[in-house]
């Protein structure tokens, strides 16, 4: 009866991430790494993460998108740097 094995309902995927997402709001932290919005401002100003920043044209404010597989990769090598310095 029970074979230990999940599966989801055809609707719902396993496997669902999203390109970009919006900065978190100050204060609180993304949904996705649980980093904060400073975080993200610093790790893009040294070149470590992608960012985007979207407004229309002639708009004092926009929104800034971080990509995902950017903050993936930096999360990665920072894994290969701990590995290779507790050596």
């Amino acid at each position: 009866m029970n074979s230990g094995t999940l599966t989801l309902p055809s609707t719902e995927t396993a496997s669902h991430r999203v390109e970009f997402f919006r900065l978190p709001a100050p204060g609180k932290r993304d949904p996705h790494f649980g980093l904060s919005r400073g975080w993200y401002y610093k790790a893009a100003a040294a070149g470590e993460i992608k960012t985007v920043a979207l407004r229309q044209r002639g708009a004092l404010r926009g929104v800034r998108l971080v990509a995902y597989d950017s903050v993936a990769a930096y999360i990665r090598r920072s894994m290969g740097e701990m590995s290779a310095t507790s050596l």
